[in-house]
């Protein structure tokens, strides 16, 4: 049975100290493809749906969308069940490979145009007529399978508006009432409501009702095991489809090879949103989901530790990196340092060299508008760490939360 072969260069990337962003540091980062469950029936769905079509995809992922972001379902008991069946149905996995390997729709050719992209590489040669059978080459294949393909993921955000009844009511004649009573000072009825707010945004509060919402989030990865990988390269990846008809048909007609294997799921409703530098309803709904969704793309993080972002050092005097408050970054977070390398056959590992910790009063809040709250978080442009153990740190050098 013909087998592909393709060797691929590894392009070796020198780093340095004065990078401006993380983008400056090429790394192997996830790939995500995201969509919410709507609810036509209840309220604000339409704002909800409006403010989630905005949202881009979190900067450490990279962007695997399928051109659908919004679902729904006639029957919403049980949304696990409606998504593994929307997954089989759809076969959902098949279009994500198709999408790893540019497949053209027309004539079933596949490339490996974005693994070269994703996984910096550079092809010097591509044959397609050799076996596979160089360890070179199977090397590079299995370092892209792992780091690359098979941390593809599927999130689905389930969000519902949380009615809050009148609860915001009579917002305005309260706080009117309440600067009055303490002197013209709001510190009383934000405790006492749970939210912040000032003169310029009543009018805002009293016309959202207290918007919150409650997102449950469902996460699935690619399943992307050596069966799958040998199946697919040796049985279906063709880039001369009018050679090799047999693969384009194998490759359409198969239903059951690719999967998207059930992570877990976790819940959250929005906490209390500051209003500051908010002066549309709009902005609010899209403050209050994009936050509450970032909260709970970080609760998987936490929760699931193949599902763990990396990031890169900015630099190490001091020790910067660009996550913060977004990723949900507090006090008693804790990051490895990883240095990435390569083995005999150039296979990419991670090897644990440190372990660093956020500094008190130095953690980046880089969540949705925190600009425009103009606070002393928001203005540090990075978090700062200090380090627990380890030594001869270099920026470049890959974090990753642990427990």
């Amino acid at each position: 049975m013909k087998k592909l072969f393709i060797i691929l260069t590894l392009s070796f990337l020198a780093h340095t100290s004065y990078a401006q962003n993380d983008e400056d540091f090429k790394y192997m980062r996830g790939s995500l493809c995201i969509m919410m469950v709507e609810h036509p029936a209840l309220e604000f769905n339409e704002q909800i749906e409006k403010a989630f079509e905005k949202m881009p995809i979190p900067n450490r992922f990279n962007s695997h969308e399928l051109g659908v972001r919004i679902l729904s379902f006639p029957n919403s008991d049980d949304q696990l069940a409606n998504l593994k069946i929307f997954s089989n149905e759809n076969q959902l996995a098949k279009r994500i490979v198709s999408k790893w390997f540019g497949r053209d729709k027309n004539t079933g050719a596949f490339n490996i145009n974005l693994l070269k992209e994703r996984g910096h590489y550079s092809a010097t040669k591509i044959d397609v007529k050799a076996a596979m059978a160089q360890q070179r080459g199977m090397a590079v294949l299995e370092d892209l399978g792992e780091n690359l393909i098979g941390h593809t993921y599927w999130v689905v955000n389930d969000i519902k508006y949380v009615n809050q009844g009148n609860f915001f009511k009579s917002v305005k004649d309260v706080a009117s009432f309440t600067k009055d009573a303490v002197g013209n000072k709001t510190t009383s009825l934000e405790e006492t409501l749970g939210i912040d707010f000032e003169d310029s945004a009543i009018d805002l509060l009293d016309n959202v009702k207290g918007f919150r919402v409650k997102i449950t989030s469902h996460l699935f990865r690619l399943k992307w095991d050596e069966e799958t990988s040998n199946t697919f390269y040796n049985e279906y990846y063709t880039e001369t489809p009018e050679e090799d008809a047999d693969k384009v048909s194998g490759f359409k007609g198969d239903k059951d090879l690719f999967k998207m294997e059930y992570v877990g799921s976790v819940t959250s409703t929005s906490s209390k949103t500051s209003v500051l530098g908010v002066t549309t309803n709009e902005q609010m709904i899209r403050k209050v989901c994009a936050r509450a969704l970032d909260k709970n793309i970080a609760d998987l993080q936490h929760k699931f530790a193949d599902f763990r972002i990396k990031a890169p050092l900015i630099s190490v005097e001091p020790l910067k990196a660009y996550v913060g408050m977004k990723e949900d970054i507090n006090e008693k977070s804790r990051y490895e340092v990883l240095e990435a390398v390569p083995d005999e056959r150039g296979v990419t590992t991670y090897k644990r060299v440190g372990l660093i910790k956020p500094i008190k009063d130095k953690i980046w809040d880089n969540r949705f508008m925190a600009d425009e709250e103009k606070t002393t978080e928001a203005a540090l442009d990075g978090t700062l760490f200090e380090k627990i153990s380890g030594k001869d740190f270099y920026p470049g050098m890959l974090i990753r939360e642990t427990k």
